[in-house]
């Protein structure tokens, strides 16, 4: 592999950057990985399958990033964060602790954690993520990927002490606005039913809800349709599927709730840009990309 090449490799494998723009994904998507956002100003909600996470200023969002997410935010409301992403294949030193840390990872409590530090405590944090972005912006340094994976294992252990301490500062989804509860109810409703023939009717009964209300609530706070999420969650499933079992597409189109074969094709490729044969073809070539 050429230097380039490796270059790359690692840039795939780690990636940090701060943002003030409102350019973010319209879909639900995953992607291989852990990511950590922090909320430097401004307010955004991060959605995940049946959890909603509303963040505001100071707040730290760490989350498995094959989990299907959104993030929803307002454009008259200010939304700027660091957002860092890295996988496991990033850490080239294997040793005893990096072994510990990454089966720490594969068996959080959570997928998702909300962090709220104290003061001294965001100090320290801020300080491990402003070394990360300057060595990341500069190539040129001696030994700048040695020292992204020296910092990115002192912000590993920072935020799994945060997690692990029994007085930690973790905040609870339980810890939620009215609004956030009906959201999670909404997609609790909408997760049960996603592989059916579902009816719009039957879940706003369900939920006590005037169906025209669900549809203006839903695209209102998520960005999307509630056919649409439908959709998205079908084909996350649809791709977990390509890649970790044998079945055919014709017999994965019918497990994730579609009524026709080429209506799932069709769908899949609006959404991943490629066939269900493809995708496969692509996943087993080890250089699949979630969307």
């Amino acid at each position: 592999m050429s230097n380039q090449q490796e270059l790359l490799c690692e840039r795939k494998s780690f990636s940090i950057v701060l943002k003030d723009d409102y350019k973010i994904p319209v879909h639900f998507h995953s992607h291989p990985g852990y990511e950590i956002v922090w909320m430097t100003k401004g307010e955004a909600q991060y959605i995940f399958e049946e959890k909603v996470y509303h963040m505001t200023k100071g707040q730290v969002l760490f989350f498995k990033s094959d989990e299907l997410h959104k993030v929803h935010a307002n454009n008259d409301v200010p939304y700027e964060r660091m957002v860092l992403q890295f996988r496991n294949d990033f850490f080239k030193n294997k040793n005893d602790f990096l072994s510990e840390l990454q089966l720490f990872l594969e068996n959080l409590p959570h997928p998702h954690h909300l962090l709220q530090f104290s003061p001294l405590e965001a100090q320290q944090f801020q300080q491990i993520m402003e070394r990360l972005l300057d060595e990341y912006e500069h190539e040129e340094y001696w030994g700048q990927k040695q020292a992204i994976e020296l910092y990115l294992f002192e912000l590993c252990l920072f935020i799994c002490r945060e997690i692990k301490s029994p007085s930690n500062n973790v905040l609870l989804p339980s810890c939620s606005t009215e609004k956030v509860t009906m959201l999670e109810n909404v997609l609790k409703e909408l997760n049960s039913v996603w592989d059916t023939t579902w009816s719009l009717d039957v879940v706003a009964k369900n939920l006590h809800i005037n169906k025209f209300y669900l549809c203006h609530f839903f695209k209102r706070e998520f960005g999307l349709t509630v056919q649409q999420y439908i959709q998205q969650r079908r084909i996350h499933e649809a791709k977990k599927l390509l890649i970790n079992t044998d079945m055919t597409v014709k017999d994965i189109s019918k497990r994730v709730g579609f009524i026709t074969n080429s209506n799932f094709i069709r769908s899949f490729k609006k959404y991943v840009h490629m066939t269900p044969k493809q995708y496969r073809n692509v996943s087993e070539n080890k250089v699949v990309k979630f969307y």
